[in-house]
């Protein structure tokens, strides 16, 4: 009995059909590549032009330790510990306290801080126009082609009755509309942070490097707008790592102010009771002009340590100021950072092609070369 020597292949392994059958149908491919490079032009065309502005900027460490802050630099001038005699520590006890370079990221994401750009002024580079921030993005901000229909529904809709305008309650709690939510969101979007270490071991301190990117439909607004992220961030650190040194400051001038009355009215009673009783000899003129002479003396002393104190404390304010450093300023950009037409055309080729191929492996899968 003969063995049955048939070795004969599955028609559907032959590699060479295979090819030979995407080879016949490479005019599916072709329509393929032309749908989608047709739909490439059409993306790029609808998708709004953007421009990216970067700031560069140095943070230096708030973080003072020792005689490095002016307070202890002036202790040891005079020979004295100035921190010590009025109980601070001056540049390490608000360090651990203070606003690093590592939160500005979240700081510029904050609603509220958010909200105080939306109130900065700009003008338009196409209509010369000066408007705020808010007023721009209603005004002269076009969707994406993802966000188009929602903006179609939008604008069918029309506005809806919660469009009021920001409202604070107690306890720092926010209330926003729905179209003051998605600025904000927006506005969120087109502004970047990012922080890079940069420790200085000569001068025994730290500093950070970070950058502040922001990509708008303009490039004047571009440029303007990361102006004023610039500002408004360099607002929000110095007021947030000065705050308590502030307080300080203006609690002593409030006291010192309150001093300084009580000794001018103490000095003022002396002399006119002296002047009034310069010829008695009393005892009981010398007893009151003794009691009016300490109250003086307490006055004075009084209103003598206030006014270090005072001084003491403006230089405080200063030791905690933050020094933020513009290394590379906003410059109007020249060239679109978006859409990148060359980069869409060859992902939707690629994606063409793909779909292309994949009908006709289809095509063979349900019509194997070899039946037909």
């Amino acid at each position: 009995m003969k063995e049955n020597t048939n070795t004969s292949k599955d028609p559907g392994m032959d590699i060479q059909a295979i090819l030979r059958q995407i080879y016949h149908g490479r005019k599916t491919i072709y329509y393929a590549l032309t749908v989608a490079f047709v739909l490439a032009v059409i993306l790029v065309i609808l998708t709004p032009r953007k421009y990216d502005t970067k700031v560069v900027l140095l943070a230096e460490s708030n973080a003072r330790g020792g005689t490095s802050g002016l307070l202890g630099q002036l202790g040891a001038m005079s020979g004295m510990n100035i921190g010590g005699l009025l109980g601070l520590n001056p540049g390490g006890s608000s360090s651990s306290d203070a606003l690093t370079s590592d939160l500005y990221p979240d700081v510029v994401k904050s609603t509220p801080f958010l909200l105080d750009v939306l109130q900065q002024k700009m003008t338009d580079s196409k209509n010369h126009e000066t408007m705020t921030v808010e007023e721009y993005l209603k005004k002269y901000t076009s969707p994406s082609p993802a966000g188009i229909p929602g903006y179609i529904l939008t604008k069918i809709r029309g506005k809806s009755g919660d469009n009021r305008e920001i409202k604070y309650f107690r306890k720092g709690v926010i209330k926003l509309s729905k179209e003051q939510m998605s600025l904000l969101k927006t506005l969120n979007e087109m502004i970047q942070v990012d922080v890079q270490d940069q420790g200085n071991k000569l001068l025994k301190r730290k500093s950070k490097i970070f950058s502040v990117t922001v990509e708008a439909q303009d490039p004047l607004v571009s440029a303007l707008l990361a102006d004023s992220v610039v500002s408004c961030l360099k607002r929000y650190v110095v007021n947030y790592n000065t705050r308590k040194a502030q307080k300080d400051l203006n609690f002593i001038k409030v006291q010192f102010l309150n001093a300084q009355q009580n000794f001018y009215a103490a000095q003022k009673v002396l002399a006119d009771y002296s002047d009034s009783n310069s010829n008695v000899i009393l005892a009981s003129f010398k007893i009151q002009k003794e009691r009016l002479q300490k109250e003086y003396d307490l006055a004075a002393s009084v209103y003598t340590s206030l006014a270090r104190m005072l001084e003491k404390a403006k230089i405080q304010v200063q030791d905690h100021t933050p020094v933020l450093t513009v290394i590379e300023p906003p410059v109007v950009p020249l060239k679109k950072s978006a859409p990148k037409t060359t980069l869409i055309i060859i992902e939707m080729l690629l994606v063409g092609g793909f779909v292309g191929f994949s009908i006709e492996l289809i095509k063979i899968m349900l019509h194997p070369p070899g039946n037909r």
